[in-house]
């Protein structure tokens, strides 16, 4: 008697856990988990009630009315850290079911005296009239529902992606140190020798950038002492130390052989707006894989 080993076959492949992709509920639901619902629902309720405020009041104020959700998904991207659709969808949803109960209530107010109806016009061309509860509640249905659900979700997801944008360039502007500065015209050598090191850097990449470099990347070093940029050039990696110093020293000479040998350039340039002391000279001139520019020299450069 003999003992079937094969393994059984399957029709369907195995798949892991890991690799099943979530259903529509599950994201639904993964989403809402990630809604301020505090803040959101705040903002819903304002939104509704400027927005019922305008609908109630006379035709020229109605038509400010679509302003209210546009402005109130605006003002929720801003605050938002993620998630900016169902933010924004929760947004308009909220408001919508909070301006029908507003509008339920001033109806019933309206139909006992106790408010005064609103002037509507319930066809085109039709003349304004006394709306009913009934009228008032079928028009902020059928208008309510194409403005109150979607302008908020469009306002959040485009101010949410902007703060996103601009929350990343200030990240990458801490992690260089700070940014560069577009310096002012250059006409003679003691303008070059007013700038600022981030002008300085600004300058000297629109400079060789004209000269066909590219620029790859910069950063302020020792507490913005230097300035390094990282140009490319015919397939070279260039790193440029910038100094603004009255007169730069051999340290930044011996710091920047030290950066390139540990990054694997073999191409460095130190380069000021004002003078190297002699020893720096000296230090800079004994190097082959290395390049000194003076600020004098730099004025003849651009001025070539």
């Amino acid at each position: 008697m003999s003992v079937d080993t094969t393994p059984e076959q399957r029709g369907d492949k195995d798949t892991s856990p890991a690799d099943a992709r979530p259903s529509i509920v599950q994201r639904a639901v993964a989403a809402l988990q990630q809604v301020q619902w505090g803040e959101t629902l705040l903002i819903a309720l304002v939104m509704s009630v400027a927005w019922c405020g305008l609908f109630l009041a006379n035709n020229i104020l109605q038509v400010l009315a679509g302003v209210v959700p546009v402005m109130a998904g605006l003002y929720l991207g801003r605050r938002v850290k993620g998630n900016y659709l169902a933010n924004g969808i929760v947004l308009g949803v909220a408001g919508f079911f909070f301006g029908l109960i507003i509008v339920f209530a001033y109806g019933l107010l309206g139909s006992a005296g106790v408010l005064p109806m609103p002037q509507l016009s319930l066809q085109a061309g039709q003349d304004p009239q006394t709306a009913s509860a009934g009228d008032l509640l079928f028009v902020y249905l059928t208008f309510s529902v194409f403005a109150l659900i979607p302008f908020p979700a469009f306002g959040t997801v485009m101010a949410g992606r902007t703060e996103q944008r601009n929350r990343e360039l200030k990240r990458e502007v801490d992690d260089r140190g700070g940014k560069l500065e577009r310096p002012g015209v250059i006409r003679t050598l003691e303008d070059l020798r007013g700038l600022s090191l981030p002008q300085l850097g600004s300058y000297i990449s629109a400079l060789y950038k004209k000269k066909g470099f590219a620029l790859k990347d910069y950063r302020f070093i020792d507490k913005d002492k230097h300035l390094d940029l990282e140009m490319e050039y015919g397939g070279d990696l260039y790193l440029m130390r910038l100094s603004v110093a009255d007169k730069v020293r051999a340290g930044t000479v011996e710091s920047l052989l030290q950066d390139m040998r540990r990054r694997e350039i073999r191409k460095g340039i130190v380069i000021t707006s004002t003078e190297f002391a002699p020893e720096a000279a000296k230090a800079a001139a004994n190097k082959r894989s290395l390049v000194a520019i003076d600020g004098q020299t730099l004025f003849d450069i651009a001025e070539a």
